[in-house]
């Protein structure tokens, strides 16, 4: 025989909290159950396997109360003692987050002390992992600060000389003259690949040009990814994506360079030294990033800058109604009021929590007298903090279906999936 828990919930001087959240999870299948409580402050679990459950219970502006290991027996109908929430601590400090774009400079101006030794610029490289997008002129301002660093170019000087003494590109000639066009070439192979090749095409394709460093995990795991990101790339929108940048970029440097070295040096097989040697240069510069350049670079940032995470379009956003609509008969919309059902978290970092309110406009239809209950919704929002977020009826833009919608148990309370209708920034969460 299936059991039933139910129960009341209060606040610390007795009166009622109504549209609480409250799970139900079983210590011994997988899968939960939602509810909200109603004016009374009640609530209710029926058709219960006999077996040990763990309760929990959200309100806006209360700590999270839980109780494990609560016991329902074959046809017992199990009533909890009188659930107390105590009122969440307020905070007396004030964090004040950064946009994306302030995140950006700060990091850009972070990147740019980093360097190999303390003496070999390391400015492509992000030990943030979830570093916020560069704008396109914070990305040439990256490769105009690398080909105009002194290093950079005392480097282009001694590789020239190297070359002058190997008499490579013999047609340049000796002497101060040959010395300069040999310093030219390998100047303006420095300013094609950084300029053209990790700043112009990743501004058209929004595609990020900078290493980020892992650091954790196996050996395995981080030389499969160093490999890996030879050929994709991070995207303006935080998504991983093929290295158009990189492969064109390759192409594009590699013909430009036609144009000032001798023509005995065109090599043949051009593709494949262009494309295929650039994917193993960027594979072995990213292996020495990953396992040893983060040892040897200096002025590394200790921790990332706090910013306000970005709850992005298409989220799942589970509700739960405050009202039984069932008792609706009104054809015109209506307001009605949400509560979320489950934390929604971006990263590691809690936005919402259980518990946080919604509300929008809504049109009912039946639902009297155990008919069908059929309900409209629009304008829907979810409150984060003092950010209004958009919601819609379907994952992605423009797509046709019903709401669909669930009721719970026999009450008029329906649970509903909605979705993030548009990209907002969020207030930094604590």
């Amino acid at each position: 025989m299936r059991g039933t828990i139910h129960g009341t919930v209060t606040d610390a001087s007795g009166s009622a909290v109504a549209a609480a959240v409250v799970t139900l999870e079983s210590a011994g299948a997988a899968g939960k159950q939602t509810t909200v409580t109603d004016e009374a402050g009640a609530f209710r679990f029926s058709g219960l396997e006999p077996g040990t459950y763990t309760i929990a219970v959200h309100a806006a502006g209360f700590t999270v109360w839980t109780a494990s290991n609560v016991a329902v027996a074959p046809g017992e109908d199990r009533l909890l003692p009188p659930v107390v929430l105590q009122v969440a601590p307020a905070f007396s400090k004030v964090d004040v987050g950064l946009t994306p774009r302030e995140l950006a400079v700060e990091q850009v101006k972070a990147e740019e002390k980093q360097r190999l030794l303390g003496v070999f610029p390391n400015f492509f490289v992000s030990y943030a992992p979830d570093a916020a997008p560069l704008t396109a002129r914070q990305k040439f301002q990256l490769g105009l600060r690398t080909v105009i660093d002194p290093v950079s170019i005392l480097s282009d000087g001694i590789i020239a000389g190297i070359e002058q003494a190997r008499n490579s590109y013999y047609q340049f000639g000796q002497g101060m003259e040959g010395y300069g066009k040999r310093f030219g070439a390998q100047y303006a192979d420095n300013v094609n690949g950084t300029i053209i090749g990790n700043v112009l095409l990743q501004s058209v394709f929004h595609q990020d040009p900078r290493y980020f460093y892992k650091g954790n995990g196996s050996i395995r795991s981080r030389a499969l990814y160093a490999f890996a990101t030879a050929f994709v790339r991070k995207g303006d929108s935080g998504h991983w994506q093929p290295d158009y940048s990189g492969v064109l970029g390759d192409l594009a440097a590699g013909e430009i360079s036609t144009l000032y070295y001798p023509a005995s040096s065109r090599v043949g097989l051009r593709l494949f030294h262009d494309v295929l040697l650039g994917f193993g240069g960027r594979a072995a510069d990213n292996l020495f990033q990953e396992f040893l350049y983060r040892k040897l670079t200096t002025h590394v940032p200790k921790t990332a800058a706090a910013f306000q995470p970005i709850l992005r379009e298409g989220t799942p956003v589970q509700l739960i109604s405050v009202e039984d609509l069932s008792s609706k008969t009104a054809e015109n919309a209506g307001p009605v009021a949400f509560v979320l059902a489950n934390d929604i978290r971006v990263g590691n970092v809690t936005v919402a929590s259980a518990g946080a309110k919604a509300w929008g406009q809504a049109s009912y239809a039946g639902g009297q007298g155990g008919g069908a209950m059929r309900v409209e919704l629009e304008r829907m929002h979810l409150q984060v903090g003092n950010a209004e977020v958009p919601l819609r009826s379907t994952r992605v833009r423009g797509a046709g279906g019903a709401l669909q919608y669930r009721r719970l148990e026999d009450s008029g309370r329906i649970a509903i999936e909605l979705y993030v209708a548009q990209s907002v920034a969020l207030p930094e969460a604590r």
